[in-house]
């Protein structure tokens, strides 16, 4: 691609640029495929943690239905308490990740490593929707869901403190760990172009 930047860094950012929008094309419309692992992990894990708790998901990535076994008093009875969770707010990380690999120098592209990027991913998954679940049924859902979990006040707090992490850092970190880890090489190279030369 003559029209690119001929410099290293200049490449990598225009291309990166370029792929970010189409990746996020991609990620969107093939989220749900893709996120099935973490989701299923994510209700493994929660009833390891309390029997019982998750019976089911329904819906979408992006509005993701969490069946519990909690029931909430209703005026015909009881009702089954079901919550709704965003799973694509902690795997937008993903098609960015995908476009500066895409954007790498070609010396140092490797298909292998968006599979590990995508596997290295998804516990930043589980983890998000794991404390979003928890949250959800700890902080804003009643009584009834305050009794089957149990926690403390201590509890309640790492729960939150858990959920933020999850939210607002673990997809940033995930993603520049991941990155970083697969190209030394290539940060090496941007680095050293945008280094000072040594004065003569």
């Amino acid at each position: 691609m003559r029209w690119l930047p001929s410099d290293p860094l200049g490449r990598f950012i225009a291309l990166s640029l370029m792929l970010l929008p189409l990746w996020f094309v991609a990620w969107f419309n093939l989220a749900d495929l893709l996120l099935w692992p973490a989701i299923t992990a994510s209700g493994a894990l929660l009833n390891l943690l309390h029997p019982g708790l998750v019976e089911g998901f329904e819906g979408r990535s992006g509005a993701l239905d969490v069946l519990t076994g909690i029931n909430v008093a209703h005026p015909r009875g009881l009702a089954q308490l079901i919550i709704e969770v965003n799973v694509l707010s902690y795997a937008w990380n993903l098609p960015v990740l995908f476009a500066l690999l895409f954007a790498t120098d070609p010396r140092f592209f490797s298909y292998r490593h968006l599979a590990l990027a995508y596997l290295g991913l998804l516990p930043c998954y589980v983890w998000g929707l794991c404390f979003d679940v928890l949250k959800t049924l700890a902080l804003q859902s009643g009584a009834e869901a305050n009794a089957f979990l149990g926690y403390s006040d201590f509890q309640l707090e790492l729960i939150g403190l858990g959920y933020q992490f999850g939210y607002l850092m673990l997809p940033v970190i995930g993603a520049v760990a991941l990155w970083v880890s697969m190209n030394r090489e290539m940060l090496l190279l941007l680095l050293d172009q945008i280094q000072p030369a040594p004065e003569s």
